[in-house]
């Protein structure tokens, strides 16, 4: 996978929108997730960078792209968004039977949504490059797990909230009650030709709540022939008890914890080892960096200070170089450094037992 796949452009729209936007999209809706999917990533030109030791305000646009920067190549980002290139591919063709779902789990802070975003902006953009554009298509699906999961009701409205459908019943109600939207929802998923559903989250179903819901998903699959990817914590295990109708407590110790423990596609994500994977992740941060006074090789060289600060976590190494490369650039003069010093990252504090 080449770090220009990740960050280049993908489907319609994408010269108004180069950097962040002031708001950051909301991907639990169609028109975020577009605006999400088709936005050129790319640091800010030097041309336009605020001379040095300048007074800058909250929206400088160094200062938004470092709240962010672009998408370094993990070895578990790398992995997954090759294993589901090669399933997303399969099942695109499968007519019989139900898609291959996929399950994206590890610990926090080590880029499942990352990974789970990507591959839906990677999907999209081969079906947009395939097919050509349509504004009736939607082929791909971003939702959130709902804080009320008793129902196929509850269940229906992220599904209804992404495609823009009104699930009030009486608009003008106070008590703005809703109705379950999955035959319509199921209506216009198959009009639009979707394909791809993520699940961001799905680590905040609750035992009792497993069943029902994905009881609910596999109906939905059913009318509508789409793939589902599972995001979250624990994702494996939820899964497993889902298909198996097992309680996750009582799994054997036996099984607890093996990487087999799945009948589906398990793409991990974890921290990354002290060694060349992690030099590159760090390398990958170096190299972005837009700071006056950067020299190449510099986060490099404080490769083992940042994984001791961080565990290999990237969600962690993310926030250090992030605040600390937008502290350089609030805090430079016209005669001091806008660079990243170890002693600068000495005064961020971030979590990981980060006891500073």
């Amino acid at each position: 996978m080449r770090r220009e796949k990740l960050i280049s452009a993908f489907g319609r729209g994408v010269a108004e929108t180069v950097t962040q936007p002031i708001d950051p999209p909301l991907l639990t809706t169609r028109e975020g997730w577009d605006l999400a999917a088709s936005r050129r990533l790319a640091p800010p030109k030097r041309a336009d960078w605020a001379p040095k030791g300048t007074k800058i305000g909250p929206r400088d646009p160094r200062l938004m792209y470092h709240g962010e920067m672009l998408p370094v190549v993990t070895p578990a980002l790398w992995r997954g968004l090759l294993d589901a290139r090669r399933q997303l591919r399969k099942n695109r063709f499968r007519s019989v039977g139900r898609s291959t779902d996929m399950i994206i789990d590890g610990d926090r802070g080590t880029g499942k949504s990352t990974l789970l975003v990507q591959i839906g902006r990677g999907f999209q953009g081969l079906i947009e490059s395939d097919l050509g554009s349509d504004p009736n298509r939607i082929p791909v699906i971003h939702i959130g797990v709902p804080p009320e999961r008793e129902s196929n009701l509850h269940w229906s409205l992220p599904f209804a909230e992404f495609l823009g459908l009104n699930h009030t019943i009486h608009p003008d109600d106070r008590n703005r009650r809703t109705a379950d939207m999955t035959e319509p929802v199921a209506h216009v998923m198959r009009q639009a030709r979707t394909r791809l559903v993520l699940v961001d989250g799905i680590n905040r179903i609750q035992d009792n709540e497993i069943a029902a819901a994905f009881s609910y998903f596999e109906a939905l699959q059913d009318r509508t022939n789409v793939t589902f990817v599972f995001c979250g914590t624990g994702a494996r295990e939820i899964v497993h008890e889902a298909r198996y109708d097992k309680r996750r407590k009582n799994l054997p110790d036996v099984v607890r914890g093996k990487t087999y423990f799945s009948d589906l596609p398990v793409l991990w994500a974890g921290f990354i080892p002290y060694g060349d994977d992690w030099h590159s992740v760090v390398q990958g941060f170096d190299d972005d960096l837009c700071l006056y006074d950067h020299k190449p090789g510099t986060l490099l060289k404080l490769s083992r200070y940042l994984h001791q600060r961080t565990g290999g976590y990237i969600g962690s190494l993310n926030d250090l170089v992030c605040q600390a490369a937008q502290e350089a650039i609030e805090t430079a003069t016209e005669t001091g450094p806008e660079a990243i010093t170890k002693q600068l990252l000495d005064d961020i504090r971030i979590g990981r037992g980060d006891s500073r």
